[in-house]
């Protein structure tokens, strides 16, 4: 447990670089999302913020490294909902608890997911999809990107809610997926808003629908899965940023403050929206109410999926 000299509220802050830490690789669409942040913010408080890449477990190496740094403010992470929600729950003996271990600071982006199928297929629509699979149960095959992975989770969800029997199919990744629905093997998949727009410019996939309860900013013409009668459907992955517990409540407001004015600005808003993220700043308590609703969401359906290690 780390204790802060008594006076360290009142002391200037920052008065060194911050690390920000991404729990994945580089490259990726978070990455390109916490280099923005850390710019912005850097930006705002007249600081480096320096973005250190710590992949593994799912995000849950770098969560982790934050979780257990001091509390001063110097070290934080770009969290995505797999990091601080389903991988520890997927977990059998989890390093951290993101309600009890981090200082929430602020959601920064939502990613939708849009169900996908092959031109050519019939399945023209949402509705198509679901008559076809209640027509002859087991017959349609869904892929994902792993077991356990956001996109696996976004379609068994449709797939209860929808009251509709399919077959998962798990591949190594998202592309080998889409490689085979492409090619016909399976008949649908969940995939990023951001690549999912690349495949359906390509004009072999057919967006049947978006994961969110509100339409998307980036394909505002795509009813959502919800409206088209699988109502109350809502699965997105969205990426916060967090300090470890603790951290003086100052900081964290000037953390907020600036975090929230970088990815306000117009420059920001149109790099997300390009990478298909929607830009989402909140409170720290709006963004501690949306971990606290999410934890029993998702273990429920992770419950209910057979993929909880006791």
């Amino acid at each position: 447990m780390f204790a802060l000299p008594s006076f360290a509220q009142t002391q200037p802050y920052p008065v060194r670089p911050i690390r920000l830490i991404v729990p994945f690789p580089p490259g990726g669409t978070i990455d390109m999302v916490g280099r923005m942040v850390a710019q912005g913010l850097g930006d705002r408080v007249g600081q480096t913020v320096v973005v250190d890449n710590r992949g593994g477990a799912g995000g849950m190496l770098g969560a982790e490294l934050v979780a257990k740094s001091a509390p001063d403010g110097y070290t934080l992470c770009l969290c995505s909902a797999g990091a601080m929600v389903s991988s520890p729950l997927l977990a059998a003996r989890p390093a951290y608890n993101a309600l009890r271990d981090f200082a929430p600071v602020t959601a920064v982006a939502t990613v939708p997911y849009l169900i996908l199928a092959r031109n050519g297929s019939g399945l023209n629509s949402l509705k198509d999809l679901i008559t076809a699979a209640k027509q002859k149960p087991g017959s349609l095959n869904y892929g994902s990107a792993g077991t356990g992975s956001t996109s696996h989770l976004a379609a068994a969800m449709f797939v209860s809610m929808a009251g509709i029997d399919a077959v998962h199919v798990a591949y190594k990744g998202s592309a080998p997926a889409a490689t085979d629905l492409f090619g016909g093997q399976i008949q649908f998949v969940f995939e990023a808003i951001g690549a999912g727009v690349q495949y359906v410019k390509t004009g072999r996939l057919r967006t049947l629908g978006v994961s969110t309860l509100k339409r998307s900013m980036i394909l505002p013409d795509v009813p959502t899965i919800s409206e088209q009668g699988v109502t109350g459907y809502e699965m997105s992955t969205w990426h916060s940023v967090a300090a470890p517990h603790a951290t003086p409540a100052p900081i964290i407001d000037k953390l907020n403050r600036g975090i929230v004015a970088a990815i306000a600005s117009p420059e920001v808003r149109e790099r997300f929206i390009a990478a298909g993220t929607e830009p989402q700043g909140s409170t720290p308590e709006q963004l501690r109410e949306r971990i606290a609703q999410e934890i029993p969401r998702w273990d429920k359906l992770l419950t209910q999926l057979g993929l909880k290690k006791n």
